[in-house]
């Protein structure tokens, strides 16, 4: 993979390799020691998987659900976007009134089984929240709090509950 005046080399998941570090170093124009590669890092393009143009092998579709099952919307995704990033940038109906904070519940969310079984269990802060919401049930997250993987969650599906509570307005 490449940028104009850069090359770079990257592992099949989207890091930088050492290679890709001592050649940032080299474009400094200094010796390769540890110190030099951390500076080169400092101005290396961010987040890695973006500047190796590995953006599409770490995209994925997910779908929303309107509660009831009758519309479903497909959209793309991105290794490390949570749930909630995700429904904002697609104009998915969540609100998130505490900006992705886990200090309300109005980002509840419904899983299938399978999706929620494969995830890690939530927090107490994210437990304490769910207590708040309106119509839980046994698969439900705050969208917030789920970052989400390539792999783990393709076509993963998210039901949005008809009524959210907001505790902040």
């Amino acid at each position: 993979c490449s940028q104009p005046g850069r090359t770079c080399t990257c592992s099949s998941d989207g890091r930088i390799t050492m290679r890709a570090l001592l050649g940032a170093a080299a474009a400094l124009g200094r010796a390769a020691r540890p110190r030099t590669v951390s500076m080169a890092l400092a101005r290396w393009p961010r987040p890695a998987a973006l500047a190796c143009g590995a953006q599409r092998a770490c995209s994925f579709t997910v779908r929303f659900v309107k509660a009831g099952g009758d519309a479903e919307t497909a959209v793309t995704a991105k290794s490390g976007q949570t749930i909630l990033e995700v429904a904002h940038e697609n104009n998915i109906d969540i609100e998130g009134a505490c900006g992705g904070e886990c200090a309300c519940s109005t980002c509840h969310i419904i899983l299938e089984q399978a999706a929620f079984d494969k995830l890690p269990e939530p927090d107490e802060d994210e437990a304490d929240m769910l207590d708040l919401a309106a119509n839980v049930c046994e698969t439900s997250r705050l969208g917030c709090q789920i970052k989400l993987l390539k792999g783990r969650d393709d076509d993963m599906r998210i039901t949005i509950p008809e009524v959210s509570t907001n505790l902040l307005s």
